[in-house]
C-alpha cells in the first residue's frame, strides 16, 4: 500500500501546489494588463477552481499524508511532518476563512459600484497578496517533505 499512498501523496501534492502556483502568476499577468473586468473574472474563476479542484485536492493530500505516516510508522513528532501540517493547515485555513470573506466583499462591491470599483480591485490585490504568501508556504512544504529536516 505504500506506494499507492506516495503516488496518491505526490501527485495531489503536484496538482496542488504546482496548480497554485500557475494560477497565481496568471493572477498577476492579469493584474499587470490593468483591465478591471478581466481582473474580476479572473478572480470569479480562480475562487471557484479554489472550491472545486484546490480543495479536494487538498484533502486527498492530507489523507494521504496520513495513510503514510501510518504505514511507514514515522512519527507525527518528527519535524518534517509537523511542518508539513502546519503549512497545509495554514492553506486550509486561507481557503476556507479569507478567500470567501473577501470574494463576497469583492462581489458586494462590484453589484454596487461596477468591476472598476475601487474597494473591488483593493480586494483582489490583497487576495494576489495574501495568495502570495499561501503559495510561498506550500512549495516550503514540498520542499520540506524532500530534505525531511530533523
Amino acid at each position: 500500500m505504500y506506494e499507492l499512498y506516495l503516488a496518491v501523496h505526490i501527485l495531489g501534492a503536484v496538482l496542488w501546489v504546482g496548480g497554485g502556483v500557475s494560477v497565481h502568476i496568471l493572477g498577476r499577468w492579469v493584474s499587470r494588463e490593468g483591465d478591471p473586468e478581466r481582473m474580476v473574472a479572473f478572480n470569479r474563476d480562480a475562487l471557484k477552481l479554489g472550491n472545486v479542484f484546490y480543495a479536494p485536492l487538498a484533502l486527498v493530500l492530507i489523507v494521504a499524508g496520513v495513510l503514510l505516516v501510518q504505514e511507514v510508522g514515522y512519527e507525527y513528532t518528527d519535524l518534517w511532518i509537523t511542518l508539513g501540517f502546519v503549512g497545509w493547515f495554514f492553506s486550509l485555513v486561507v481557503g476556507l476563512a479569507f478567500y470567501p470573506q473577501q470574494g463576497r466583499k469583492i462581489e458586494a462591491a462590484i453589484a454596487s459600484e461596477g468591476a472598476t470599483s475601487q474597494v473591488a480591485q483593493a480586494g483582489i490585490s490583497r487576495i494576489l497578496m495574501v495568495n502570495s504568501i499561501e503559495v510561498l508556504v506550500l512549495v516550503l512544504v514540498v520542499i520540506d517533505m524532500a530534505v525531511k529536516p530533523g
